[in-house]
C-alpha cells in the first residue's frame, strides 16, 4: 500500500512535446545517484569541496585491500548541457588525474535525443568520452536504478549494481559511428 501512496503522490514524469520523455529534477536525479553510491555500491562520499575551479555535484570513495576508487561526477538535466559536464569533468580530470572514475549523470531521457547527442558531428562527443574514459550514467530517483551507458568504472563492483550490467549501447555506438568515419574516408 506504501508504494501506491508513493505512487499517487509523486509529480507527473511524463513530459509531452516533440518527443514524450520523463522529466526529472536534477537535483533529484542527484540525490538518488549519492544513494546509489553509498547504500547500494559501498562508496563513502566526500565533503562537498572544490577542487580546482570544479566543485562537482559529487565526490566518493572506497577502499579495498588492494586499493583505493574514487568517482567524480557531474550532473546536466538534459543533453543540451551535456558539453558543459563534459568540460567540467576535464577541468576535473586535469586536477585528479587518471586514478579516479569521470561521470556525467542524466535523468532518463528520450532515446531519440540521446542518440542524436551522441551521433552529432560524426560522434564527436561520444569519442571525445569515450577518449578521456569518462562515463554517463542515466539515473531514475523513482524506479531506483542507475545505467551505465557509455564507459565504464576501474571498480568493477558497480557492475553488480547497475541496471542490465553494462548496457550495449556503448558497443553498439561505436560500431554505427566508426562505421560513418569509414564511409567518409571511402570518398
Amino acid at each position: 500500500m506504501e508504494w501506491e501512496e508513493a505512487q499517487e503522490n509523486r509529480p507527473e514524469r511524463i513530459k509531452e512535446g516533440e518527443f514524450r520523455e520523463w522529466y526529472f529534477p536534477i537535483e533529484e536525479v542527484l540525490e538518488w545517484t549519492r544513494k546509489f553510491l553509498e547504500e547500494e555500491v559501498g562508496y563513502k562520499l566526500q565533503p562537498s569541496s572544490y577542487i580546482g575551479f570544479v566543485q562537482p555535484d559529487f565526490h566518493a570513495k572506497r577502499k579495498t585491500e588492494k586499493r583505493e576508487y574514487e568517482v567524480v561526477g557531474v550532473g546536466c538535466q538534459h543533453y543540451n548541457e551535456a558539453v558543459d559536464g563534459l568540460a567540467k569533468l576535464m577541468a576535473l580530470k586535469a586536477v585528479l588525474g587518471d586514478s579516479a572514475d569521470y561521470v556525467l549523470v542524466l535523468p532518463p531521457v528520450s532515446e531519440h535525443l540521446m542518440l542524436e547527442f551522441f551521433r552529432s558531428e560524426e560522434g564527436r562527443w561520444y569519442f571525445e568520452i569515450k577518449r578521456q574514459e569518462f562515463m554517463v550514467w542515466l539515473c531514475n530517483p523513482d524506479e531506483e536504478f542507475t545505467c551505465c551507458i557509455v564507459g565504464g568504472p576501474q571498480d568493477r563492483l558497480f557492475e553488480e549494481y547497475f541496471l542490465f550490467g553494462k548496457m550495449p549501447l556503448d558497443m553498439s555506438l561505436s560500431m554505427q559511428l566508426s562505421g560513418v568515419s569509414w564511409d567518409a574516408e571511402e570518398y
